[in-house]
This record gives structure tokens, sequence and C-alpha cells, in this order.
């Protein structure tokens, strides 16, 4: 008698484009379910438009500025650090809770963790924009550039999500603990923040102070959102001196691509070294 052995089906093999759509569903299921993940995508950005808006709005009109237009992309990524903030603290959760431990057990691309969590908070912070645009009407704000410039903004705004978002999901891995990842990362976001032309123009700034706020990333990305959203002549009148938009869009890319390839590299050894 021939004994018939049925061989066992071959184990599927990882996919990087599956394994990063099922674990980004779980995250963005996840964010659902949690108010903060919603205060911090929708609520908060909105209340610092409001503020802004209403509080500085008049100052700054008299001061020759369209306020609705330079403050609007400033909004826009701020709410983009919220979301990369956000993504540092998921980081450090599933890195303290042992959820990495059984993500590395599980045969998926070693990448698609990492790749989930920055697909769940770029959409965040897309839906963020989107939110924010539409109080930015109520305030003035306008594309004045049509479609296509509609249509940089928002590239604009996912590929800095991009950038932005996995600096800090190193950071929250190497960290391992939630309130340490949000600490460390407000540390780091509020000196950039500041020292940036987001919520004013350059030339209020001390003279030997900007060079280094003209030339921060923030800055840069910032000046590229305005660029491609409003009209030449509106530009220049809020920064106070000409702006090639062409230029301020490939150095604001220049500075993201530096970024997603310096932290793209490090953010899988970040999480394979996470036990």
């Amino acid at each position: 008698m021939t004994a018939v052995l049925e061989s066992a089906p071959p184990a599927p093999r990882p996919s990087v484009v599956g394994d990063t759509v099922q674990l980004a569903g779980r995250h963005l299921r996840l964010m659902a379910r949690r108010p903060s993940s919603i205060i911090g995508a929708i609520v908060m950005p909105v209340m610092f438009a409001l503020l802004f808006f209403t509080v500085f709005g008049r100052i700054m009109e008299r001061q020759g500025m369209d306020f609705a237009q330079y403050l609007l992309p400033a909004i826009v990524l701020q709410a983009v650090y919220f979301s990369a903030l956000s993504g540092a603290v998921w980081a450090a959760e599933d890195a303290s809770s042992g959820m990495v431990s059984r993500l590395r057990a599980m045969p998926i691309a070693r990448t698609a963790p990492v790749a989930s969590l920055i697909v769940g908070e770029v959409a965040r912070a897309v839906i963020g924009t989107l939110v924010l645009i539409a109080v930015g009407y109520c305030f003035g704000f306008r594309f004045e550039t049509g479609v296509v410039g509609v249509a940089a903004f928002f590239a604009l705004v996912i590929v800095s999500g991009v950038a932005i978002v996995l600096p800090y999901l190193v950071l929250g891995y190497s960290a391992k603990d939630p309130e340490a990842a949000q600490a460390i990362g407000g540390t780091i976001y509020f000196p950039l923040l500041l020292v940036s032309t987001l919520f004013v123009p350059k030339r209020a700034y001390p003279g030997w102070l900007q060079p280094i706020v003209e030339n921060q990333p923030l800055s840069r990305i910032c000046d590229a959102l305005r660029a491609v959203s409003t009209d030449a002549a509106t530009v220049t009148a809020n920064a106070g001196h000409p702006v090639n938009t062409g230029q301020a869009v490939l150095i604001a890319l220049a500075w993201c691509v530096g970024s997603v390839i310096v932290f793209g590299l490090l953010a899988p050894r970040a999480f394979g070294r996470t036990a």
C-alpha cells in the first residue's frame, strides 16, 4: 500500500501593498474609535484657524497683507504636524503594548507596519485639510491658481505629510513610550513652528535670524503651498519679496525627498529593533 501524503499549501508570500492596506484599515478604524484622533485631526486645527483669523486678521490686513491667503497654508501644515505627532504616539503604543512583536512574528512585509501608519496619518491630514479649506473659504481664502493649483496644493500636502510623519514614526518606535514620544515630538515641533514664516513673514524677525527662518523646512514647504494656491502678486506682497513658484516648489520637494530617504531607511530599522 502506498501512502499518499498531502503536502500543506504554501504559506502566502508577504505583499507590501496588500499588507499595508490591511494594516492601514486597522489603523483608520482605531483612529475613528478614538475621540482624541478626531480632535487632533479636525477640531484643534479649526480652533487655531478661527483664533488666528479672528484675532490677527484685521491687524495683518492693515499691514497690507492678504491674511487669509497667507494663513491657511500655515494652518494646513500645522495639521500635518498634528498627524505626525499622533503617528509617533501610535508607534510608541504599538511598541510598548507588544503589537510590534506580534507583527514581526507574522508573515508580512517588514515595511508594511510603517507604511500603514504613514497611510493612516496622511489620510487624516488630507481630511483635516479639506475641513480647513472650507473654514478658510468662510474667511476669504480662495484658490487663485485654478485646478492646477488645487492639485499641486494637495500633492504637496501628501508629500510633506509623508516627509514629516516618517521622522516621528522613528521617534515613536525608538522611544517605546507614548508620553515620552509626545513630549519629545512637541519639543522638536514648537521651535520649528515659532522660528518660521508660517504665521509672520521673514521681515518680522531680526536680520541675523532671517536666513534661518527663511530656509528651514517648515518655512520652505509653507512658501510652496502659498505659491501654488495664490497668485504671484499677492504672494509677493505678503512675503515682502518676489517669490518664484517653481523654485519654491522645488526647494520644498528637495527637503521632503531628503527626509523620506533618510528616515525611510531608519524607520524599518527602528521597527525591527523594537522588542
